[in-house]
């Protein structure tokens, strides 16, 4: 019973937190203007200063303040909800595609060209959980009987951007299954660097990583594939 109880106390606690997150103190102006975001100055009976999710900032005499209240966003505010900055992680859906180039550091001739996208939601403004695929397209020299030219892999990913600003390091890992033409295997690529945003939906990356690729055909032809990779990619 102990337990039970426990579990519903805890579960209305993150309820309140949850709702307590979606709320916005939102300002009604004497002239009839609405004005939705965080108060982020207040002189009592003087002023104040409001900053709205795209990330301005307006001052106003409480003169011409009607009312001051605090109100449940919509859906859409939430999924709008910017960084101060305006060019930083917003949360919900947040795509990529990225082109890259890996050197094989194992096994000769597997340098590639490759070109990858995920799709998934951005939980706050540091943590991104997705799913993605891609194509790798190899070339270099023969791989004798076991040469293959392609590659499709099929992962989750998951980022983390260190920074809520409009230049920030991340560190993004991508770990699934990938198919060759004639067999398959596992997949896993850690990439660090920079993402550097341009406006509230729109950002470029540039990162270098490792990648750890199977070649699995069957008991007698298995072996791993060791990549250096440089990517550029466009998130939106």
């Amino acid at each position: 019973m102990k337990r039970i109880v426990l579990s519903m106390l805890l579960a209305l606690g993150s309820l309140a937190f949850c709702m307590a997150q979606e709320m916005q103190e939102v300002v009604y102006l004497k002239n009839g203007s609405i004005i939705r975001g965080t108060i982020i100055e207040q002189v009592p009976d003087k002023s104040l200063k409001i900053q709205t999710n795209d990330g301005s900032i307006f001052a106003y005499e409480m003169a011409e303040v009607e009312k001051i209240t605090k109100e449940q966003a919509t859906a859409y505010e939430n999924n709008k909800r910017l960084t101060p900055n305006g060019n930083g992680v917003k949360r919900g859906y947040r795509g990529f595609v990225d082109l890259g180039y890996a050197t094989g550091t194992y096994y000769n001739g597997t340098n590639r060209m490759e070109v990858l996208t995920s799709h998934g939601y951005q939980f706050n403004p540091y943590i991104y959980a997705g799913l993605g695929t891609g194509l790798h397209y190899y070339f270099g020299e023969d791989y004798g009987e076991d040469d293959f030219i392609w590659a499709v892999p099929i992962f989750a990913n998951f980022r983390a951007d260190f920074m809520n600003k409009k230049i920030a390091p991340f560190l993004d890992l991508k770990i699934g299954y990938i198919r060759y033409n004639d067999a398959n295997g596992f997949y896993l690529s850690p990439t660090v660097g920079y993402r550097f945003g341009f406006n509230s939906n729109l950002a470029l990356n540039i990162g270098v990583g490792y990648n750890l690729q199977q070649y699995h055909r069957n008991s007698d032809v298995s072996y791993l594939l060791h990549h250096a990779s440089f990517k550029l990619g466009l998130e939106f």
